[in-house]
């Protein structure tokens, strides 16, 4: 049993708190951002989310931001950042605010940090929020892999991979929040974790739109998008090895291997390029259109996490690729993407540029 605080009430943050509440009979609050007072207030009258069209369990405590106490933080066991990468400050100067410390600080948010401009390699969010606690008490858990919110807030069976170093803080958590439908590997590879979480939506934009680039009959042709899907893989294990090079080294190569291949890389892209954000703006830039005509229209106020992480993307990869780091042949649907997004140029990928 534990008290845990979960900062964020949209989709992933609220669906976390069901297997939380159910789970070793934990203490759960579910605490809204600046953003998410309707979905509190339609919480604590009726225990429905509207996001997630489901109600959750009455053991969830559903706070806005300005019922939420200092105490509350100060007390956590552990506290579990739910919110988008863009609210990823908020988050953190909560915490910092509080003095909270702790035992676990759970991380759901995906993205990338931007680095400084004379270091090529972009943070992932677990490099970057060591400084909320102690040396002495390195407690972040990287959480990844495939996990549609209202699949789990449902009930329905998820795997999932918790990535802490050392591995005991990823292993409490999993006995914490561990159910029979939500099933928990742990590892070490924590930035490899992070930094797969965060491409594999980058990375789902370019596959997403081939469903709508290859129309056939009444669905969209399937040898295009298995084609860059599996392009895409190949690609995340070259980002993921990059940005978390210290790690690949430091496990004899094996770490960004192993997550790349595994839940919160290939099994995360295929779940992501199957509907949200992210596959929505790909089959838009499939059908021709441009960046900033979608986002300025059908996506408008739309968080969309790949754009976020390739925007930060963009200046390192660049860099290393001019520095011999990394090759650009070899990653040419990275490419493709961040042309979409740096030049607002039409996502007509080129099969010529895929390995033979």
């Amino acid at each position: 049993m534990a008290d845990i605080v979960i900062l964020g009430a949209g989709v992933m943050g609220s669906a976390l708190a069901v297997p939380a509440a159910v789970s070793s009979a934990n203490r759960v609050t579910l605490v809204g951002s600046p953003l998410d007072d309707s979905i509190v207030d339609s919480l604590q009258r009726t225990r429905v989310h509207p996001d997630l069209r489901t109600d959750l369990p009455a053991e969830i405590e559903a706070l806005t931001l300005s019922q939420l106490t200092q105490e509350q933080l100060q007390t956590a066991d552990v506290i579990i950042i739910g919110v988008s990468s863009p609210g990823i400050a908020w988050a953190s100067t909560l915490i910092n605010d509080a003095a909270a410390r702790p035992d676990i600080l759970g991380l759901v948010t995906k993205g990338l940090v931007a680095n400084n401009p004379m270091n090529a390699v972009p943070l992932t969010y677990a490099d970057a929020l060591p400084a909320l606690l102690t040396q002495e008490n390195p407690a972040i858990v990287g959480i990844g892999g495939p996990c549609i919110a209202r699949e789990l807030a449902l009930g329905l069976p998820t795997r999932v991979t918790f990535a802490s170093n050392p591995i005991q803080k990823a292993e409490h958590l999993r006995s914490l929040l561990e159910t029979d439908y939500y099933r928990i590997t742990t590892h070490t590879h924590i930035a490899a974790v992070e930094a797969c979480a965060a491409l594999k939506n980058f990375l789902c934009i370019g596959v997403s739109a081939m469903m709508s680039a290859y129309p056939l009959d009444d669905s969209h042709a399937k040898n295009p998008v298995a084609a860059l899907y599996n392009q895409a893989v190949l690609e995340l294990l070259i980002l993921s090895r990059w940005i978390a090079a210290e790690e690949y080294a430091a496990n004899n190569g094996s770490a960004v291997n192993d997550v790349a291949f595994d839940l919160a890389g290939m099994g995360d892209l295929h779940v992501t390029v199957g509907g949200g954000r992210n596959s929505r703006l790909g089959t838009y830039l499939g059908q021709g259109r441009l960046l900033d005509d979608i986002i300025n229209t059908d996506m408008a106020g739309i968080t969309v996490e790949g754009v976020d992480t390739g925007r930060r993307l963009a200046p390192g990869l660049h860099a290393a690729c001019s520095a011999g780091q990394l090759n650009a042949a070899d990653i040419p649907l990275t490419h493709a993407i961040l042309d979409c997004i740096e030049s607002n140029a039409p996502l007509d990928f080129d099969f010529k540029l895929l390995p033979g």
